[in-house]
């Protein structure tokens, strides 16, 4: 959400400058959206002419349909679809986009040695958060196979499908929509600058004409308001309040760990995190959230990763910053 102003109460986030930003003097506003993944998009551009908006809505409604057709597990007829069910052992062409992200996807499961893992899709249909109708209540999680993502084989323009793996590429792909989206408003003549947002992962391109950033809300499980200014950077956060279901008394979040094959039990609630790459942004909100309190402050440390952490306490809740984090209040 853009706002025009932090408000005095609010907590006030301001990133290091990327680069000295040039307010786009003359320009008009305009705002932009629709539907994809399941949730709502929105683009605010400042543009020196109404010309420039010629087309652009169904041009950027057309990215992220064919990022659907290519990444969506809950298609039938989408290439990662194909691919969940090749046969074992047969080589499955994929889009160049779509490799793309999985190249991404796979580097950051190695780099958080597993608390980001594209190959969890069989623990998340059963426990209820993909595609396919299941019972209410806990799954017998003994009938998963354990999750194979260093398994996966490349070829040129394509992966060898490894016996028992499926992919599950929603953790990354809505923030490598964001950027995709970004990248073409940044390619259109007479756009000066810019605000993306799909289902809250967001970035910012530039100013507005008055030099002042992009402001946007923090997502939090409670009444704490946080803003933050967007100026060549992205935001992300994941956690339970985003999707998860209660059963006695338990929640159960919709990012599994995949060490239990099972809802993340790390007592994080969300994690917001800030990067120049929404996608990288995504990927990492959700490894942190796996990765627990400590594992994941002593790798926002290592990695200097701007982040604000939501955890249990009790009946409630408290927040903790990383230093990077700290450094931007």
């Amino acid at each position: 959400m853009t706002l025009s102003l932090p408000a005095l109460d609010r907590r006030v986030v301001i990133p290091d400058l990327v680069a000295e930003p040039q307010a786009p003097a003359g320009t008009v506003r305009h705002d932009l959206g629709g539907a994809a993944f399941a949730t709502t998009w929105r683009v605010s551009i400042y543009a020196e002419a109404d010309a420039v908006l010629m087309g652009l809505k169904a041009r950027l409604q057309a990215v992220l349909d064919g990022i659907d057709r290519e990444m969506s597990p809950y298609r039938i007829d989408s290439d990662l679809t194909r691919f969940n069910l090749a046969p074992a052992g047969t080589f499955v062409s994929l889009p160049a986009r779509m490799m793309t992200v999985m190249c991404h996807a796979l580097a950051m499961a190695e780099l958080t040695h597993g608390a980001f893992d594209p190959a969890i899709l069989p623990a998340v249909e059963l426990w209820g958060f993909g595609a396919k109708a299941v019972p209410e209540g806990v799954p017998d999680i003994s009938v998963l196979p354990a999750s194979r993502w260093r398994d996966l084989v490349w070829q040129a323009e394509g992966i060898v499908k490894p016996e028992g793996v499926r992919i599950d590429l929603c953790a990354i792909a809505k923030g490598y929509a964001v950027d995709a989206l970004m990248d073409l408003l940044k390619a259109e003549p007479g756009v000066c600058s810019a605000l993306v947002e799909i289902g809250g992962e967001l970035k910012g391109w530039g100013v507005q004409p008055d030099g002042l950033p992009f402001w946007v809300e923090i997502e939090t499980p409670v009444n704490a308001v946080s803003v933050a200014a967007l100026c060549d950077w992205a935001v992300a956060t994941s956690g339970e309040q985003v999707r998860s279901f209660v059963h006695d008394g338990q929640v159960h979040s919709h990012i599994i760990d995949s060490r239990t094959q099972a809802p993340t039990r790390s007592g994080i609630v969300s994690v917001t995190v800030f990067n120049t790459d929404c996608w990288r942004a995504d990927a990492l909100a959700t490894a942190l959230v796996v990765m627990g309190e400590t594992r994941a402050m002593d790798f926002a440390v290592t990695y200097d990763i701007p982040c604000l952490f939501w955890l249990r306490d009790g009946d409630g809740f408290r927040e903790r910053l990383s230093p990077r984090l700290e450094d931007w209040l």
